[in-house]
């Protein structure tokens, strides 16, 4: 079509060139020479274009082949993937399964872990409860403990105190018996005119019945009386640390009265003050160690019913007692 078109316009040239001016001629020169280029330039694009028709035609063929093959993947893919549906069905009806399981074993296991809780917080709280009855427990065990050691001192204190105290007695019963031996070796002799020695209750007791030392109803001590009583003294002279006692007793038989001495009474006082002067006056005893009590009829050691009971119960008692300053101080601390 082209060339067709190329002939009628070489055609037309000559025609008009017979008859044309010079003007008109090179104007259809120079049309000619730019249908010319014009020409060249759609033969290079006819070209160009022919080349890009047959790259289409072999990239269409290429597409075409694609197509069939991926027809033929896809038909393949579609296979594996109604397989892969097919698992994907099994495996999601297992998962939904499994899930429903875990989900039951979920709320399964969160009651038991709300049971478990609340049985650890009512062993947690019991055992704050005990640890509080503990704690209170502790501090009343202390304060026993307290208590405990306290006494405890109080214990080894009394049992220093006891230990202390035997030490006083027993240091007092050895001086006692000391004086007891002293006092009965001075006094030998005498023993059978009616006069006894005896130690007991931390004391020693020296009694002189009346036949040793009076006549009946009197309260003057004779002559055998006197030297008895003189010994004595002398025995007692050394002991500072001993308090004398000398107590009057008479029997029941109601005294008749002479002078100032009225009764029973009386006569016990007379007598008891009697010996105390003796003491003094033949010793250097002094007089604060010394008292004098009269007992009357009041605290017999026999019947007096009988004579011989009578006559044992007129006495002179003479007790001499160690002074216990220091026992009663330990006793006071």
């Amino acid at each position: 079509m082209i060339n067709n078109r190329i002939l009628l316009f070489f055609i037309s040239i000559t025609i008009l060139s017979s008859c044309v001016t010079p003007k008109v001629y090179n104007e259809l020169i120079a049309q000619e020479e730019q249908t010319n280029k014009n020409s060249q330039k759609i033969k290079s694009e006819n070209i160009s274009l022919n080349t890009q028709s047959t790259e289409l035609k072999d990239e269409l063929s290429r597409v075409k082949v694609s197509i069939i093959k991926l027809q033929e993947d896809s038909t393949d893919l579609g296979i594996e993937f109604r397989k892969s549906q097919s698992k994907y069905n099994t495996l999601n009806q297992s998962y939904e399964l499994l899930a429903q399981k875990n989900s039951n074993m979920i709320e399964s296991k969160s009651r038991e872990s709300k049971q478990l809780l609340e049985k650890l917080q009512a062993a947690k709280d019991d055992l704050q409860q005990k640890e509080d009855r503990l704690n209170i427990l502790e501090q009343d065990l202390s304060v026993q403990q307290q208590k405990l050691d306290k006494t405890q001192q109080e214990l080894d204190d009394r049992e220093r105190k006891v230990v202390e105290l035997e030490g006083i007695i027993n240091r007092k019963d050895s001086v006692l018996l000391a004086l007891k031996d002293r006092i009965s070796t001075a006094l030998l002799g005498f023993e059978g005119d009616g006069l006894t020695i005896t130690q007991k209750n931390g004391k020693v007791y020296i009694s002189l019945e009346e036949q040793l030392l009076f006549a009946s109803g009197s309260w003057t001590v004779d002559s055998r009386g006197q030297e008895a009583l003189s010994k004595l003294a002398k025995s007692l002279e050394s002991q500072q640390d001993i308090s004398v006692l000398i107590e009057g007793h008479t029997d029941n038989i109601a005294f008749g009265g002479r002078g100032q001495i009225k009764d029973n009474w009386d006569l016990s006082v007379a007598r008891a003050t009697s010996i105390v002067r003796i003491l003094t006056d033949n010793s250097s005893i002094s007089e604060q160690r010394l008292t004098a009590a009269g007992r009357g009829e009041f605290m017999p050691i026999a019947d007096n019913a009988t004579k011989e009971g009578r006559s044992a119960n007129r006495r002179i008692e003479i007790i001499l007692s160690p002074k216990l300053d220091d026992l009663y101080q330990l006793l006071d601390n």
